[in-house]
Protein backbone atom coordinates (compact mmCIF):
# COMPACT_ATOMS: atom_id res chain seq x y z
CA UNK A 1 0.00 0.00 0.00
CA UNK A 2 3.13 2.60 -0.96
CA UNK A 3 0.88 5.13 -2.79
CA UNK A 4 -2.02 6.89 -1.39
CA UNK A 5 -5.52 6.19 -2.80
CA UNK A 6 -8.90 7.72 -1.78
CA UNK A 7 -11.05 6.32 -4.02
CA UNK A 8 -13.26 3.59 -3.74
CA UNK A 9 -15.29 2.38 -7.02
CA UNK A 10 -18.26 -0.28 -6.01
CA UNK A 11 -19.24 -2.95 -8.17
CA UNK A 12 -22.43 -4.42 -7.33
CA UNK A 13 -25.72 -6.51 -8.56
CA UNK A 14 -27.73 -4.46 -5.97
CA UNK A 15 -29.41 -2.08 -8.26
CA UNK A 16 -30.60 1.35 -7.05
CA UNK A 17 -33.49 0.44 -5.45
CA UNK A 18 -33.56 -0.53 -1.92
CA UNK A 19 -31.39 0.35 0.51
CA UNK A 20 -28.53 -1.92 0.06
CA UNK A 21 -26.20 0.85 -1.57
CA UNK A 22 -26.51 3.30 0.98
CA UNK A 23 -25.83 0.81 4.33
CA UNK A 24 -22.46 -0.18 2.12
CA UNK A 25 -21.35 3.30 2.10
CA UNK A 26 -22.06 4.39 5.25
CA UNK A 27 -19.97 1.28 6.68
CA UNK A 28 -17.35 2.39 4.52
CA UNK A 29 -17.25 6.04 6.33
CA UNK A 30 -17.49 4.33 9.05
CA UNK A 31 -14.22 3.42 8.14
CA UNK A 32 -12.52 6.21 6.04
CA UNK A 33 -13.85 9.45 6.50
CA UNK A 34 -11.20 10.66 3.22
CA UNK A 35 -12.54 8.11 1.09
CA UNK A 36 -14.51 9.38 -2.14
CA UNK A 37 -17.30 6.56 -2.93
CA UNK A 38 -18.02 6.00 -6.85
CA UNK A 39 -21.04 3.49 -7.87
CA UNK A 40 -19.26 2.72 -10.88
CA UNK A 41 -22.11 -0.54 -11.67
CA UNK A 42 -25.10 -0.80 -9.36
CA UNK A 43 -26.46 -3.26 -11.89
CA UNK A 44 -24.21 -5.46 -12.69
CA UNK A 45 -25.46 -9.36 -13.96
CA UNK A 46 -27.37 -10.47 -11.18
CA UNK A 47 -25.74 -13.39 -9.47
CA UNK A 48 -23.66 -14.71 -12.17
CA UNK A 49 -19.89 -13.71 -10.76
CA UNK A 50 -18.55 -15.32 -14.47
CA UNK A 51 -20.32 -12.59 -16.31
CA UNK A 52 -19.91 -9.85 -14.07
CA UNK A 53 -16.25 -11.02 -13.79
CA UNK A 54 -15.64 -10.11 -17.32
CA UNK A 55 -17.31 -6.56 -17.23
CA UNK A 56 -15.45 -5.82 -13.89
CA UNK A 57 -12.13 -6.77 -15.71
CA UNK A 58 -13.07 -4.12 -18.70
CA UNK A 59 -13.87 -1.17 -16.46
CA UNK A 60 -10.87 -1.97 -14.29
CA UNK A 61 -8.89 -1.34 -17.09
CA UNK A 62 -10.73 2.87 -17.75
CA UNK A 63 -9.02 3.29 -13.89
CA UNK A 64 -5.69 4.05 -12.18
CA UNK A 65 -5.04 3.18 -8.90
CA UNK A 66 -8.11 2.69 -6.60
CA UNK A 67 -10.44 0.49 -4.35
CA UNK A 68 -12.54 -1.80 -6.18
CA UNK A 69 -15.27 -3.01 -3.67
CA UNK A 70 -17.42 -5.57 -5.72
CA UNK A 71 -20.39 -7.54 -4.24
CA UNK A 72 -21.74 -10.23 -6.94
CA UNK A 73 -22.00 -12.45 -4.11
CA UNK A 74 -24.79 -15.54 -4.66
CA UNK A 75 -22.62 -17.62 -2.17
CA UNK A 76 -22.74 -15.05 0.66
CA UNK A 77 -22.13 -16.62 4.29
CA UNK A 78 -21.33 -19.64 2.94
CA UNK A 79 -18.16 -21.62 1.67
CA UNK A 80 -16.49 -19.64 -0.78
CA UNK A 81 -13.80 -17.37 0.66
CA UNK A 82 -13.66 -13.58 1.35
CA UNK A 83 -10.50 -12.03 -0.59
CA UNK A 84 -8.45 -8.85 -1.48
CA UNK A 85 -6.69 -8.83 -4.74
CA UNK A 86 -4.11 -6.31 -5.89
CA UNK A 87 -2.80 -5.97 -9.43
CA UNK A 88 -1.08 -2.61 -11.04
CA UNK A 89 -1.85 -0.23 -8.08
CA UNK A 90 -5.55 -1.64 -8.21
CA UNK A 91 -7.10 -2.94 -5.08
CA UNK A 92 -10.12 -5.52 -5.34
CA UNK A 93 -12.13 -6.64 -2.35
CA UNK A 94 -14.86 -9.40 -2.74
CA UNK A 95 -15.78 -13.00 -2.75
CA UNK A 96 -13.48 -15.86 -4.34
CA UNK A 97 -16.33 -17.15 -6.82
CA UNK A 98 -14.87 -16.31 -10.27
CA UNK A 99 -15.74 -12.82 -9.84
CA UNK A 100 -11.58 -11.64 -9.88
CA UNK A 101 -10.92 -15.40 -12.35
CA UNK A 102 -10.89 -12.64 -15.60
CA UNK A 103 -8.90 -10.08 -13.98
CA UNK A 104 -6.13 -12.93 -13.12
CA UNK A 105 -6.29 -14.16 -16.88
CA UNK A 106 -5.87 -10.84 -18.22
CA UNK A 107 -2.87 -9.14 -16.02
CA UNK A 108 0.35 -10.64 -15.96
CA UNK A 109 1.01 -10.17 -12.25
CA UNK A 110 -1.43 -10.58 -9.15
CA UNK A 111 -1.42 -11.33 -5.41
CA UNK A 112 -3.92 -12.89 -3.82
CA UNK A 113 -5.00 -12.11 -0.43
CA UNK A 114 -7.91 -14.44 2.30
CA UNK A 115 -9.31 -11.87 4.61
CA UNK A 116 -9.49 -13.42 7.84
CA UNK A 117 -10.82 -10.65 9.81
CA UNK A 118 -15.10 -12.04 10.39
CA UNK A 119 -17.36 -10.12 9.66
CA UNK A 120 -19.69 -6.94 11.85
CA UNK A 121 -23.02 -7.35 13.28
CA UNK A 122 -25.19 -10.77 13.46
CA UNK A 123 -26.41 -11.05 9.63
CA UNK A 124 -24.70 -13.80 7.47
CA UNK A 125 -26.22 -11.93 3.94
CA UNK A 126 -24.37 -8.66 3.52
CA UNK A 127 -20.64 -9.06 3.52
CA UNK A 128 -20.91 -6.24 1.32
CA UNK A 129 -21.39 -4.24 4.13
CA UNK A 130 -20.66 -5.86 7.10
CA UNK A 131 -16.88 -7.19 5.92
CA UNK A 132 -16.13 -5.78 2.40
CA UNK A 133 -16.76 -2.63 3.14
CA UNK A 134 -14.59 -2.02 5.89
CA UNK A 135 -11.79 -3.92 4.52
CA UNK A 136 -11.62 -1.37 1.56
CA UNK A 137 -12.02 1.40 4.09
CA UNK A 138 -8.66 -0.27 6.01
CA UNK A 139 -6.81 0.04 2.08
CA UNK A 140 -7.72 3.65 2.10
CA UNK A 141 -6.65 4.02 5.60
CA UNK A 142 -3.80 1.97 5.10
CA UNK A 143 -4.67 -0.36 8.28
CA UNK A 144 -3.87 -3.22 9.50
CA UNK A 145 -6.38 -6.16 7.31
CA UNK A 146 -6.13 -9.81 8.93
CA UNK A 147 -5.52 -12.33 6.29
CA UNK A 148 -3.06 -14.45 4.59
CA UNK A 149 -1.31 -14.72 1.16
CA UNK A 150 -3.00 -17.78 -0.84
CA UNK A 151 -0.94 -19.26 -4.84
CA UNK A 152 -4.51 -19.34 -6.38
CA UNK A 153 -8.25 -18.74 -6.48
CA UNK A 154 -11.06 -21.45 -5.81
CA UNK A 155 -13.02 -20.55 -9.00
CA UNK A 156 -12.25 -19.89 -12.56
CA UNK A 157 -8.72 -20.64 -13.02
CA UNK A 158 -9.80 -22.79 -16.25
CA UNK A 159 -11.58 -20.14 -17.99
CA UNK A 160 -10.23 -18.17 -20.86
CA UNK A 161 -9.11 -14.36 -21.24
CA UNK A 162 -12.44 -13.36 -22.93
CA UNK A 163 -15.60 -15.14 -22.81
CA UNK A 164 -17.49 -15.92 -26.28
CA UNK A 165 -20.87 -14.87 -24.78
CA UNK A 166 -23.31 -12.08 -24.38
CA UNK A 167 -22.38 -10.77 -20.25
CA UNK A 168 -24.97 -7.66 -20.04
CA UNK A 169 -27.37 -5.82 -21.51
CA UNK A 170 -27.25 -1.94 -20.86
CA UNK A 171 -30.41 0.34 -20.64
CA UNK A 172 -30.65 0.96 -24.36
CA UNK A 173 -30.48 -2.40 -25.28
CA UNK A 174 -27.30 -2.73 -26.49
CA UNK A 175 -25.15 -6.01 -25.57
CA UNK A 176 -21.66 -6.23 -24.27
CA UNK A 177 -19.58 -9.60 -24.61
CA UNK A 178 -16.96 -10.71 -23.09
CA UNK A 179 -14.60 -10.55 -26.16
CA UNK A 180 -11.83 -7.37 -25.80
CA UNK A 181 -12.00 -5.62 -28.95
CA UNK A 182 -8.19 -5.06 -29.28
CA UNK A 183 -7.91 -8.66 -30.15
CA UNK A 184 -10.97 -8.32 -33.18
CA UNK A 185 -9.55 -7.36 -36.25
CA UNK A 186 -12.60 -4.80 -37.77
CA UNK A 187 -12.57 -7.44 -40.53
CA UNK A 188 -14.18 -9.92 -38.64
CA UNK A 189 -17.53 -10.81 -39.05
CA UNK A 190 -19.23 -11.43 -35.42
CA UNK A 191 -22.06 -14.54 -35.30
CA UNK A 192 -24.79 -14.56 -32.69
CA UNK A 193 -27.84 -16.48 -33.58
CA UNK A 194 -28.35 -16.94 -37.24
CA UNK A 195 -27.06 -13.83 -38.08
CA UNK A 196 -23.55 -12.36 -39.30
CA UNK A 197 -22.57 -8.90 -38.05
CA UNK A 198 -20.29 -6.53 -39.78
CA UNK A 199 -18.06 -3.66 -38.15
CA UNK A 200 -19.04 -0.45 -37.63
CA UNK A 201 -16.99 2.47 -36.10
CA UNK A 202 -20.78 3.99 -34.20
CA UNK A 203 -24.32 3.81 -34.84
CA UNK A 204 -25.19 6.14 -37.55
CA UNK A 205 -22.37 4.61 -40.06
CA UNK A 206 -25.33 2.15 -40.15
CA UNK A 207 -28.93 2.22 -41.94
CA UNK A 208 -31.76 2.33 -39.14
CA UNK A 209 -32.13 -0.90 -37.76
CA UNK A 210 -29.63 -2.60 -39.02
CA UNK A 211 -28.08 -5.07 -36.27
CA UNK A 212 -24.11 -4.36 -36.05
CA UNK A 213 -20.58 -4.46 -33.84
CA UNK A 214 -18.49 -1.88 -32.58
CA UNK A 215 -15.95 -1.56 -29.84
CA UNK A 216 -17.31 0.45 -26.94
CA UNK A 217 -16.28 2.73 -24.03
CA UNK A 218 -15.65 -0.13 -21.61
CA UNK A 219 -12.78 -1.72 -24.72
CA UNK A 220 -15.54 -4.58 -25.37
CA UNK A 221 -17.31 -5.87 -27.95
CA UNK A 222 -20.92 -4.80 -28.18
CA UNK A 223 -23.53 -5.64 -30.24
CA UNK A 224 -26.14 -2.71 -31.22
CA UNK A 225 -28.68 -1.91 -34.14
CA UNK A 226 -29.20 1.25 -35.25
CA UNK A 227 -32.47 3.04 -33.72
CA UNK A 228 -33.54 0.23 -31.96
CA UNK A 229 -32.72 -2.30 -29.50
CA UNK A 230 -30.44 -5.24 -29.88
CA UNK A 231 -31.84 -7.36 -27.07
CA UNK A 232 -35.75 -7.04 -28.44
CA UNK A 233 -33.73 -8.31 -32.31
CA UNK A 234 -31.77 -11.21 -30.63
CA UNK A 235 -34.12 -12.38 -27.66
CA UNK A 236 -32.28 -15.58 -26.71
CA UNK A 237 -28.86 -13.90 -26.26
CA UNK A 238 -28.14 -15.18 -23.15
CA UNK A 239 -27.82 -18.59 -24.56
CA UNK A 240 -26.11 -17.68 -27.64
CA UNK A 241 -22.79 -18.57 -28.54
CA UNK A 242 -20.58 -15.73 -29.98
CA UNK A 243 -18.55 -16.76 -32.93
CA UNK A 244 -15.81 -15.18 -35.24
CA UNK A 245 -15.18 -15.53 -38.41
Amino acid sequence: MKNQINTILTFTDFGTAGPYLGQMEAAIKRGSAAATVIHLQSDAPACDPKSAGYLLAALANQFDAAVFLCVVDPGVGGERRPLVVESQGQWFVGPDNGLFAPLLHQRSKMSIYQILQQPRGESQTFHGRDLFADVSAKVIEKQYIAMEKISKLDVGMAWSEDLHKIIYADHFGNLFTGLRGRRIERSAKIRIADSLLSWAPRFDAVKRGCPFWYVNSCGLVEIAVNGERADLLFPEYRNELINIS
